[in-house]
């Protein structure tokens, strides 16, 4: 009887290994995927930040020129401005030279009259 119940035993337990074993399989295919999934997904990380950095990078270059442009553009309108002052300063003094000669003309022209 003894006998029989050892020999149940180790069934039992050889049928328990043999359920471990195959669960372990099981798990070690799953962890297998996950890990393959896991690099896939890295790899797709890696190329997205790569990509995101490209851009990053061209979108600065590209302010940069912008900023550039628009110092480049205020320069002018100041030097623009400046020169529109002066010419509106020299057609005023050309009017008062004007009327000042507008003026004096007619009384040279008593004078010698």
């Amino acid at each position: 009887a003894r006998i029989s119940t050892l020999t149940m035993n180790v069934e039992k337990s050889s049928a328990k290994i043999q359920e471990l074993e195959t669960a372990r399989d099981t798990l070690d295919k799953a962890l297998k995927e996950s890990t393959q999934s896991l690099s896939v997904k890295a790899k797709e990380l890696s190329e997205m930040e790569s990509q995101y950095n490209t851009e990053k990078r061209r979108l600065e270059d590209e302010l940069c020129a912008f900023k550039k442009a628009n110092e480049i553009l205020n320069e002018k309108l100041k030097k623009e401005e400046e020169e529109k002052a002066m010419l509106s300063q020299k057609t005023k003094s050309l009017e008062d030279t004007n009327l000042s000669l507008t003026k004096t003309i007619p009384v040279k022209q008593e004078e010698i009259g």
